[in-house]
C-alpha cells in the first residue's frame, strides 16, 4: 500500500506542477492582457481627445480673431489648460519625441496674448498633435508585439515543460509497474510450480512487505504440501500391503470354488463366483494403476537401454488376447523392427494402457493397427483402432487422471479413467511424449514419440 500511495505521489506530482504551471501562465498572460486592453483604451481616449482639443483651441483663436470677445478667449485658455494637464499625464505613460517640442508650444501660447500671431502658433498644434497620436499607437502595437512574444515564449516553455514532466511521470510509472508487477509475477509463478507439484521454494524473494507475506504463506503452503504429499505416499505404500494381501487370499478362494474343489455348485453359485472374480481382478487392476500412477509422478531418472521394439509390442499385445478374440478384432503389426533407447517397463506399461483401450472401445470385427517408424531422430509407435470417434467435449481433460469420457468402456470390468494418464506419464519418464493422432472416420489412434537421448546403454 506505502509504495502504491508514494507511486501515485511521485507520478501526479510532476502532472500537478505541469497543471500549475499552465494555470499560473494563463493568469499571468490575461492579467497582463487586461492590462494592456485597459492603457490601450486609456492612450486611444486620451490622444483622441488631445486631438480633439488642439482642433477645438484652433477654431476658438479663429472665433476670437473676429469676434474678440471675453468669454471666447476665456474658453480658449481652458482648453489650453486642459490640454496641458492632459499632455502631462500623457507624458507620463508614453514615450514620444514631440511632446516637448507640445510643451513649449503651449508655455509660448500661455505668454502670448490671443491675436492673430497666437492663432498661426496654435494651428502648429494639429500637427503635433497627431504625431503623438501616431506614436502613441505604435507604442500601443509594440506592446502588443511584446505580448504576443512572451506568449509564444510561455507557450514554448510550457511545451517544454509538459514533455520533461510526462517523460519523467512515463519513466516513474513503468519504475513502479516494474517495482510491484514483478514480484507478482513471481509470486503466479511460484504458484503455478505449487499447483504442478513442483515444492522448490528456494528462491530468494524480495518485493514490498504486502508480497513478502503473501510469500511466506505460500512457503507454509509448500511446507504443508510436503506434508501432504509424504502422508500420500505412507498411505499408497500401506494400501498396497494392507489391499493386496487380502485380495490375494480373496481371488485363491474364489478360484478354488470356481474349479470346484470344495464341491460342486449350482448355476446360480457359479454366476456369483464368476461375478466375484471379474470384480476382484477389477480390483486388483485398479490398485496396480494407482501404484503405477503415484510411481510415475514421483520416479527419479530411468535407465535407458538399446533393444528391439517388436518383442516390447507383442507382450504388450498378450495380455489381452482374449479379448480381442472375442470381439474378433483384426490385428496388425510392425513388418521391421527398429532398436531404440528405452525401459522397457515403462514403454510396456504404456503400450499396455493403449492397447486395452483399443480392445474395448473398438469396434467389433475391427482393426487395431500398430505402426513402428523412425522419423530423424526420433521413434515414432501409432496404436490406432476402427471404432467410436471420441467425442470433441472429451478432448481437453482425455489425458486428465480419473477422468473417464462419454464413450463407456464395453464389458463388465469397469475403468478407472487412469490408463491414459499413466501412459502419458510413462512415455514422459523416458523423454518422450503421447498424444492424440488421429480421430476422424471411425479410426481413433495414438501416437507415442520417443526422442534418441544419446546416452542409451546396449542391453
Amino acid at each position: 500500500m506505502q509504495l502504491v500511495v508514494l507511486a501515485f505521489v511521485l507520478v501526479v506530482a510532476p502532472l500537478g506542477i505541469l497543471i500549475y504551471q499552465a494555470t499560473d501562465s494563463m493568469v499571468t498572460l490575461s492579467r497582463q492582457g487586461r492590462e494592456h486592453a485597459k492603457e490601450a483604451l486609456d492612450f486611444f481616449s486620451r490622444s483622441q481627445h488631445l486631438r480633439e482639443l488642439s482642433g477645438d483651441l484652433v477654431r476658438s483663436a479663429r472665433q476670437y480673431e473676429v469676434l474678440k470677445k471675453s468669454e471666447i478667449e476665456e474658453r480658449f485658455r481652458s482648453q489650453l489648460s486642459e490640454y496641458k494637464e492632459l499632455l502631462q499625464l500623457h507624458s507620463f505613460l508614453i514615450d514620444s519625441g514631440n511632446i516637448e517640442t507640445i510643451f513649449a508650444l503651449i508655455t509660448q501660447l500661455e505668454k502670448l496674448p490671443l491675436d492673430k500671431t497666437t492663432g498661426e502658433k496654435v494651428t502648429e498644434l494639429v500637427p503635433l498633435t497627431q504625431t503623438l497620436y501616431d506614436d502613441t499607437r505604435k507604442k500601443l502595437d509594440q506592446r502588443l508585439e511584446f505580448l504576443n512574444a512572451k506568449a509564444e515564449e510561455q507557450q514554448n516553455l510550457l511545451w517544454l515543460q509538459a514533455g520533461l514532466l510526462i517523460t519523467l511521470s512515463t519513466i516513474l510509472i513503468l519504475f513502479f509497474s516494474i517495482r510491484i508487477t514483478q514480484p507478482v509475477k513471481q509470486l503466479m509463478l511460484r504458484i503455478k510450480a505449487l499447483g504442478h507439484g513442483q515444492l522448490d521454494m528456494s528462491e530468494p524473494f524480495n518485493g514490498p512487505k504486502e508480497f513478502l507475506a503473501l510469500n511466506q504463506q505460500l512457503e507454509w503452503l509448500e511446507t504443508h504440501l510436503q506434508l501432504l504429499e509424504q502422508e500420500k505416499q505412507a498411505f499408497l505404500r500401506h494400501m498396497s500391503h494392507e489391499l493386496k494381501t487380502p485380495l490375494t487370499t480373496l481371488r485363491e478362494g474364489t478360484d478354488l470354488l470356481a474349479e470346484e474343489l470344495a464341491g460342486p455348485l449350482t448355476e446360480n453359485q457359479k454366476e456369483i463366483i464368476t461375478l466375484m472374480q471379474e470384480n476382484s481382478l477389477s480390483l486388483q487392476s485398479l490398485i496396480e494403476q494407482l501404484l503405477d500412477y503415484n510411481r510415475l509422478q514421483h520416479g527419479g531418472e530411468h535407465e535407458l537401454q538399446t533393444q528391439p521394439i517388436l518383442p516390447v509390442i507383442k507382450e504388450s499385445l498378450s495380455s489381452h488376447q482374449l479379448l480381442l478374440k472375442q470381439k474378433q478384432i483384426q490385428v496388425t503389426l510392425p513388418k521391421q523392427d527398429i532398436p531404440w533407447g528405452i525401459e522397457k517397463g515403462l514403454l510396456q506399461r504404456a503400450l499396455s494402457n493403449l492397447i486395452s483401450n483399443a480392445s474395448v472401445y473398438g469396434s467389433e470385427n475391427g482393426l487395431l493397427k500398430i505402426t513402428l517408424t523412425q522419423e530423424d531422430e526420433t521413434l515414432k509407435i501409432e496404436i490406432g483402432n476402427t471404432g467410436p470417434e471420441i467425442p470433441v467435449t472429451d478432448l481437453e481433460q482425455l489425458f486428465d487422471p480419473f477422468y473417464q469420457g462419454v464413450n463407456k468402456r464395453q464389458g463388465s470390468v469397469k475403468g478407472s479413467g487412469i490408463g491414459l494418464s499413466i501412459a502419458r506419464e510413462a512415455i514422459r519418464a523416458m523423454g518422450g511424449n503421447l498424444e492424440l493422432h488421429s480421430n476422424q472416420d471411425g479410426y481413433v489412434s495414438f501416437m507415442i514419440s520417443i526422442p534418441n537421448q544419446g546416452h542409451a546403454s546396449d542391453e
